[in-house]
């Protein structure tokens, strides 16, 4: 089951999915995924590139489900603040 994780910053909503990576040679790790979502109400024009964002940890494994959601909620908050007109 993931560990999932919304958290609202700047006017986004940020949905963290972490998982347990379930292949073999890779016991205890986890990767994630975090969509951003501008909220209703936002003005689209304050912003770079309003549509929905996508991150994930890509080939980034991490031993704790914290210590995934940690990083990817830190890079996806980056990204928002680089979006920022």
């Amino acid at each position: 089951m993931p560990h999932i994780l919304q958290q609202i910053y700047r006017g986004w909503e940020i949905t963290i999915r972490c998982n347990a990576r379930t292949e073999a040679g890779h016991p205890n790790k986890y990767t994630a995924v975090a969509e951003a979502t501008l909220l209703p109400g936002e003005d689209p024009s304050a912003w770079v590139d309003p549509r929905v964002q996508v991150l994930s940890t890509g080939g980034r494994c991490y031993s704790s489900d914290q210590e995934c959601v940690a990083l990817l909620l830190s890079e996806a908050k980056q990204l928002i603040d680089a979006l920022r007109r």
